[in-house]
């Protein structure tokens, strides 16, 4: 799972971890005020918007959805898991064999795969990537928990390397097959954990990272000779040429969509949905406003609970400040009913209907009977609660996004009147993941990317709470949850091992790690009515527009004019639902 920033409509990727222009147009809507003509600059660039700059391009150590975005379009894997079907397809690896007892997996290079200057891609690549992961003085921990279970790989022949499994595992595959090769002789002799945070040398992948102006912006370039192109599986893939991310506050970058600056916007708030698409550019469809329901797994946002703090040690606090946590108010004021509480950390394993976790209310009554049972009895001359001790009840939050501020605002002011001093902390991106690096937070608003595969260890299991970079943020520990989640590695059936999952699920509710928030079945998007697309907007598992998604060079000169003349487009459906639109 990767860590992301939150409020937004979810990522999806694999469970370790997924965030990720052409044509620009200027025009002004007040009065009788004619919009300018847009101008076309280069169809071929795409032009994606983020608000934080990475803090390294280095997905390996930096565990977040931004730079793994980067790094898995600049580095391939050695197979590739097709968004549709769920099958693997050949990317590096042309050919792969597992043995009987599923411990050893064999995988066979393709001849024809090349890193960007023309070097063959060999097994000595595989290996070193391998040793550079378990190395454990690169701040890598996340990928080494998951590497960590194969021995390390045995060369066979220059492009035949094989993995053996120290213990049969449901995730062994998806490991092998799913962890970025490296070129060695561009990464051999260097500093790791340095040299690659605002570089990366040229890869295997579509795209190379050819420009960085730190903090601004950071450009990856089309390769032109890319070998995987002559793969039937990838033609038609990956058509933009260049792909310009820009970093801007999200709600200047939404005014700067609007203007052309950007071709799409994904940080959309239940606000901009409801109230801001209500201008000539929504409403005359020059930009597209789309609902996606697709299978792509659904993450979980929330607070995190430090429990390395005494504070949070106590259940029955954490509980109370469940009970604190507003969300119907916050739902039905400031998220415009666009949302439903989040009741589970693995949300899209429940069928549509299908109770999970029972709903924490709020209850303030019930919040001070807890906080005064564990102690805190007594109010100091400001008003808060202190324990026998003369220990105060506060304690502080630490977030990103100045537009989480209004429902955390609720929520302090709620604390505020039981009797709890609650602070709030804002940092950058960049500076919040140092401190979760060094679990230096009491409480952190922290979203968590989805999963088609779920493997709770990374987040829950006990023997993570003091890896430096790690994930188990909470410091969470329960041996039951420990045991079920031991247990999971020799299951093989997805619906026996689903099952545990949900028990783990239903442990860790009732011990509160997380103040849950809330959650959106779907997935949201805008974007300028220029492109050529799937029908069913995105593929079955997965969202995202890069791999798929090309211009359209009619619908762009049709949308020029349509600009210019302030005519309206063809409309487009805004709820797609996947299933629907497949079956047609």
């Amino acid at each position: 799972m990767k860590k992301v920033r939150r409020l937004r409509a979810k990522t999806l990727l694999t469970g370790f971890l997924v965030i990720i222009g052409g044509i620009i147009l200027y025009f002004v809507t007040s009065g009788d005020r004619a919009p300018v003509q847009p101008r076309l600059v280069n169809t071929g660039e795409l032009t994606l918007h983020t608000s934080e700059f990475p803090k390294s391009f280095n997905a390996y150590v930096s565990n977040s959805a931004d730079a793994s975005q980067v790094f898995n379009l600049v580095y391939s894997t050695l197979l590739e898991l097709d968004d549709y079907t769920l099958e693997y397809q050949p990317l590096i690896a042309e050919s792969w064999s597992i043995s009987p007892d599923r411990k050893e997996i064999t995988v066979k290079i393709n001849p024809i795969a090349r890193w960007a200057d023309g070097t063959p891609i060999t097994a000595e690549d595989v290996k070193f990537t391998y040793d550079t992961i378990m190395n454990p003085e690169n701040l890598t921990s996340v990928m080494r928990m998951y590497l960590g279970r194969l021995s390390p790989p045995e060369i066979i022949d220059e492009y035949t390397v094989k993995f053996t499994a120290k213990t049969a595992h449901y995730k062994n595959l998806e490991m092998v097959a799913g962890f970025n090769i490296l070129p060695k002789h561009l990464f051999e002799g260097k500093n790791f954990n340095r040299e690659f945070n605002m570089s990366l040398p040229g890869g295997s992948g579509p795209y190379e990272l050819t420009e960085v102006k730190e903090g601004r912006y950071y450009v990856l370039t089309r390769k032109k000779d890319y070998w995987a192109d002559q793969l039937p599986h990838m033609k038609g893939t990956y058509n933009f040429d260049r792909i310009k991310f820009r970093v801007m506050n999200p709600v200047v970058a939404f005014e700067a969509f609007k203007k052309g600056e950007f071709d799409l916007y994904t940080g959309i708030t239940a606000k901009r949905w409801v109230e801001d698409t209500g201008s000539e550019h929504f409403a005359k469809n020059w930009l597209v406003k789309q609902k996606i329901h697709n299978y792509a797994p659904r993450g979980f946002q929330g607070l995190a609970l430090n429990m390395r703090r005494p504070l949070f040690q106590d259940l029955r606090v954490r509980r109370a400040l469940a009970h604190l946590l507003n969300r119907k108010l916050i739902l039905e004021k400031i998220l415009f009913g666009q949302y439903q509480p989040l009741t589970s950390y693995w949300p899209y394993l429940y069928e549509k209907g299908e109770p999970s976790n029972p709903l924490i209310e709020y209850d303030p009554d019930l919040a001070k009977e807890l906080l005064r049972e564990a102690g805190y009895d007594r109010l100091n001359q400001e008003g808060y609660l202190m324990n026998g001790a003369g220990k105060l009840l506060e304690f502080s939050i630490a977030y990103v996004s100045e537009e989480s501020e209004k429902f955390l605002t609720v929520f302090v002011e709620d604390c505020k009147r039981a009797g709890a001093k609650v602070n709030l902390e804002r940092f950058s991106w960049a500076t919040l993941l140092k401190k979760m690096e060094k679990y230096d937070f009491d409480t952190v608003l922290m979203g968590w990317t989805g999963t088609l595969f779920p493997d709770p260890e990374q987040l829950w299991h006990s023997r993570h709470i003091n890896e430096p970079g790690g994930s188990n943020l909470s410091a969470y520990q329960n041996p039951e949850v420990d045991r079920l989640i031991d247990s999971l590695p020799e299951i093989y059936n997805l619906q026996k091992r689903t099952e545990i999952i949900k028990a783990i699920d239903k442990l860790i509710y009732r011990d509160v790690p997380y103040l849950l928030l809330w959650e959106a079945d779907y997935s949201r998007i805008f974007y300028r009515n220029i492109f050529s697309r799937p029908k069913t907007v995105f593929a079955k598992y997965s969202s995202g527009i890069i791999k798929y998604w090309r211009f359209d060079p009619e619908k762009v000169k049709r949308y020029e004019e349509a600009v210019k003349n302030r005519q309206a487009l063809p409309g487009e459906p805004v709820e797609i639902y996947y299933d629907q639109l497949a079956a047609e």
